[in-house]
């Protein structure tokens, strides 16, 4: 007999997959900002990251400004600019998101408080996208904080970038909720490992 099935279509006795993220996401801010040495984490994903060939050699990169409890992705834009890389960052517009070129110029706050660039809309499409996440897993799916730009975006114009997400270690869990829409991620940067999708590969 089939399990029967609730209202919002889980089975009967389970948590539903949005509940479920939701109390995960709750979780994970808990722990990151509960974390007493992530100045020393955060140097670590940034020595990882550029340690990685596929982003190094990479010559643009879309990567956002995090916030103060994420990652620290400051630094990695500064190196970027400083190794002369083409940079984009994120700007929502509406319920879209779109790529602008950086060059180290001022920023303004935009939508969830997020530092975003000004002038047009780049045509270039970078060849790494940095995303943000709040938890992934060994099967690189990812846990954003729900308002799915970057699967809308990453489904649509930013389609073929490699997609590196980078976080603490301790953000790493097992089989995370996920859905038809969720894009899974080429690779991930933490500050133990860097794990890359379709191999065995830890380095």
């Amino acid at each position: 007999m089939s399990a029967e099935k609730t209202n919002n279509g889980a089975a009967a006795g389970r948590i539903p997959v949005t509940e479920e993220k939701r109390l995960l996401r709750s979780r994970m801010k808990a722990l990151r900002a509960a974390a007493p040495d992530r100045a020393e984490r955060d140097k670590r994903i940034f020595e990882n990251l550029f340690a990685y060939p596929a982003f190094a050699g990479a010559q643009s990169v879309f990567i956002y400004c995090s916030l103060a409890e994420e990652a620290d992705t400051r630094r990695i834009i500064g190196e970027l600019l400083a190794r002369g890389k083409r940079v984009y960052l994120p700007r929502t517009e509406g319920k879209e998101m779109i790529a602008v070129r950086y060059e180290g110029g001022g920023l303004c706050p935009g939508k969830f408080g997020v530092s975003e660039p000004e002038g047009e809309e780049s045509e270039d499409k970078p060849e790494v996208c940095i995303l943000p996440l709040l938890a992934a897993d060994g099967q690189f799916r990812r846990l954003g904080y729900g308002g799915g730009y970057y699967d809308k975006y990453l489904s649509g114009k930013g389609k073929g970038m490699r997609k590196i997400g980078i976080c603490y270690d301790f953000q790493l869990t097992d089989g995370l909720p996920s859905e038809e829409h969720d894009v899974l991620l080429d690779a991930l940067v933490t500050d133990a490992r860097i794990l890359v999708r379709g191999t065995s590969e830890v380095l």
